[in-house]
C-alpha cells in the first residue's frame, strides 16, 4: 500500500513537472488575497460565458461558479493532475454552472464569453492576446493575475499587499485596431489592497 502511494505521488509529480516544461508555467493556485482584488474588479453580473484559463487547483474556478451561478463558468486547465484535483472537488461538491476542460486555453471558444480570467505566463499571455483580438466580443472584461496584456492598456489595476505585490489587471473589451482592446478613456487608478 505504501508502495502504491509512493508510486502515485511520483507520477503525479512528474506528470505535473512535465506540463509545466511543456506549457511553459506550474499549475500555482491562486491566493485568497489576491483571489479578492480580482473580485473587486469583476462586473456584479456576466453577461455571457465566463472562463477561467489556467484553472490550476480550482481556487478560481470554483468561487466563480459561486459568483455567477446563473452564467455558465468554463474552467481551462493542461495539467492532468490538477485537473483531476478540480473534477474530484466538482463530484464531492458539484456547482451546477461549472464545466471542466482538459486542454489548452486556445482551444477556448470566447466568442460567446463576458468574462475571461486567467493566470498564466509572459509567453502565455502574447498567445491570448492574439487570440482575444480574434474572438472576443466588445463589452467582454478581461481580468488577469500577475500578467499583463503588454499590448493593451488596462482599465484598472490593483497591487496587492502580497510578499510579491502581485498586479491584477481589469481589461474592458471594444472593437479596435488589433481586433479587440480596451477602452483608454476611463483608465482605473493604480491602488494597493
Amino acid at each position: 500500500m505504501i508502495l502504491a502511494v509512493f508510486v502515485l505521488v511520483v507520477v503525479a509529480a512528474v506528470s505535473i513537472f512535465w506540463t509545466a516544461l511543456s506549457v511553459g508555467i506550474a499549475p500555482l493556485p491562486t491566493t485568497r488575497r489576491v483571489r479578492s482584488a480580482m473580485f473587486e474588479l469583476l462586473p456584479n453580473e456576466a453577461t455571457g460565458e465566463v472562463h477561467e484559463l489556467g484553472a490550476g487547483w480550482g481556487a478560481l474556478a470554483f468561487p466563480l461558479a459561486d459568483r455567477y451561478p446563473s452564467s455558465v463558468v468554463v474552467a481551462w486547465e493542461a495539467s492532468p493532475v490538477p485537473f483531476a484535483f478540480c473534477w474530484l472537488r466538482q463530484r464531492l461538491r458539484p456547482r451546477p454552472n461549472l464545466v471542466l476542460r482538459l486542454g489548452d486555453f486556445l482551444s477556448a471558444d470566447l466568442r460567446r464569453a463576458g468574462i475571461v480570467t486567467c493566470y498564466l505566463f509572459p509567453k502565455g499571455m502574447e498567445r491570448l492576446d492574439a487570440k482575444l483580438g480574434e474572438e472576443l466580443p466588445a463589452g467582454a472584461v478581461v481580468i488577469s493575475n500577475t500578467f499583463a496584456l503588454r499590448r493593451r492598456t488596462p482599465s484598472a489595476s490593483i497591487v496587492v499587499a502580497d510578499l510579491y505585490r502581485t498586479h491584477v489587471f481589469r481589461y474592458d473589451w471594444v472593437t479596435g485596431p488589433l481586433g479587440g482592446g480596451v477602452d483608454t478613456t476611463q483608465l482605473g487608478v493604480l491602488r494597493r489592497l
